[in-house]
């Protein structure tokens, strides 16, 4: 299976100001995703607001405490990757109708 990034709509979480720590915490944690499928995703962007808010380069999927939910464990991207998709409009890219959306990297 080719890579993938997932589209992580934090808008239920999401607030202006929050700190990146905050802002990595919201995106990371508790979701209901295929960790066999998750395997194959080393990029996550962090939407809110219909926009990107930060790009995170995933080191491994664990599962959560949240029973059958999964979380990331990882860190802001470097750059270029991190420019490429920071502050972009994510209308296009982001799930209508759910938190989560995967597309080819």
């Amino acid at each position: 299976m080719a890579q993938e990034i997932i589209v992580i709509k934090i808008s239920r979480s999401y607030r202006k100001g929050m700190t990146p720590d905050e802002l990595y915490l919201a995106t990371s944690r508790s979701w209901k995703l295929s960790m066999e499928r998750c395997k194959h995703v080393r990029t996550v962007l962090c939407v809110a607001e219909n926009e990107v808010k930060e790009v995170y380069t995933v080191e491994e999927w664990i599962q959560s405490s949240d029973e059958g939910r999964k979380e990331f464990v990882g860190s802001v991207a470097q750059e270029p990757l991190r420019s490429t998709w920071l502050g972009q409009d994510a209308s296009d890219i982001a799930a209508k109708y759910s938190p989560i959306r995967y597309i080819p990297e």
